[in-house]
């Protein structure tokens, strides 16, 4: 046991230092037998498969990254890949359709559960089951696929980086710089790309016709660094009701009319983000949980992964200096931030199958 613990504590202070990139880790990255690397598609999605250097069966971990146009393909997502495989997992990356642009919809969430039950179903999966990691919005994709009643029981662990668990407070916040924390609403202030990223979203779940599908394509076309990420619903012609009740929720910033304009919304584009928030489906998690995130969030605050923990026992949350949002940092953490990382690295290996 003894020394089961202390490989698993030593793979957890590699993957660590490699996303760090902490000085001398590329001498420790050249020890053992190097992963393979396979781009391929699974389920009609473009993933990356990084395999160990020994026989299979391995454990098997899906990694979900969040929004950024690099996608599967960003450095940390690249490095904490070749970690994991290093540290004898069987990993995929997928590219989710929509996640490079902070766009979430059921079409996503449905193809994350069809890669998913493919990777637990691959021969080389030990027992046909698989973990799941992911940062941001892909940690709340993560989520949101354990609790799938067909994977739940297939599923090792969720291991996720500063999640959002519940959608329609994030789209409060997107809007209206407050969100609900208990009985209070309390300020915070979003990246202007959290609301581009919202209307993105919600665009997806209104009735499909030729005007909201010019809205889509519009939206998805906007530069985030734009300043106006509302600019496609006046220009891109005629809304339809569902899209001008979307544009009235967007555009207000006004904390008291918020609920009276998400009830205005389309029902299917409420039942989304209804479908999209881990809160709602807590008690179908029945894999542990491990959260980390960051005691000042740059877009979601922490009481997002408090409520989650406080409805399910099986969460652990670790709140860290060691974070900026998705990304481990060593600029704010002290030895006591990086020790409750770590601890959460090597917490999410052993319960995955290191």
């Amino acid at each position: 046991m003894v020394g089961g613990q202390l490989r698993v504590h030593a793979r957890g202070a590699a993957i660590l230092a490699t996303t760090l990139r902490v000085p001398g880790i590329q001498a420790v990255e050249r020890l053992g037998r190097a992963p393979s690397i396979e781009e391929t598609t699974h389920t009609g999605v473009a993933t990356t498969v990084l395999s160990p250097g020994t026989r299979p069966p391995w454990p098997a971990l899906v990694f979900v990254n969040g929004a950024t146009p690099d996608g599967r393909r960003h450095p940390i997502v690249r490095r904490l890949g070749l970690g994991l495989a290093r540290a004898g997992f069987l990993v995929y990356v997928p590219e989710l359709p929509g996640i490079g642009r902070g766009e979430l919809t059921p079409t996503t969430l449905q193809s994350t559960i069809e890669v998913v039950t493919a990777a637990a179903d691959t021969p080389e999966a030990s027992l046909g089951r698989v973990g799941l990691a992911g940062v941001s919005i892909g940690g709340s994709l993560a989520l949101l696929t354990a609790a799938a009643p067909a994977l739940a029981e297939r599923i090792t662990v969720v291991a996720c980086i500063a999640p959002f668990t519940d959608l329609g407070n994030v789209v409060r916040l997107a809007t209206t710089g407050v969100y609900r924390d208990g009985d209070r609403l309390a300020t915070h202030a979003a990246p202007s790309f959290l609301l581009l990223g919202i209307a993105r979203s919600l665009v997806g779940a209104l009735p499909g016709n030729p005007a909201n599908e010019l809205l889509a394509s519009e939206l998805r076309a906007v530069d985030p660094n734009s300043g106006d990420p509302l600019l496609p619903f006046r220009t891109s012609g005629p809304l339809d009701d569902g899209a001008e009740a979307l544009h009235g929720l967007l555009a207000n910033r006004d904390p008291e009319r918020f609920d009276d304009l998400y009830r205005a919304l389309p029902g299917p584009a409420r039942e989304a983000v209804e479908s999209l928030s881990p809160l709602r489906a807590a008690s179908r998690l029945v894999a542990p949980v491990e959260i980390a995130t960051a005691p000042e969030d740059t877009y979601f605050p922490v009481t997002e992964s408090r409520a989650l923990a406080a409805v399910n026992p099986r969460v652990t949350l670790t709140v860290t200096e060691a974070l900026a949002h998705a990304a481990p940092t060593l600029t704010r953490a002290g030895v006591a931030g990086l020790l409750r990382l770590h601890l959460f690295f090597a917490r999410s290996l052993a319960a995955a199958g290191a």
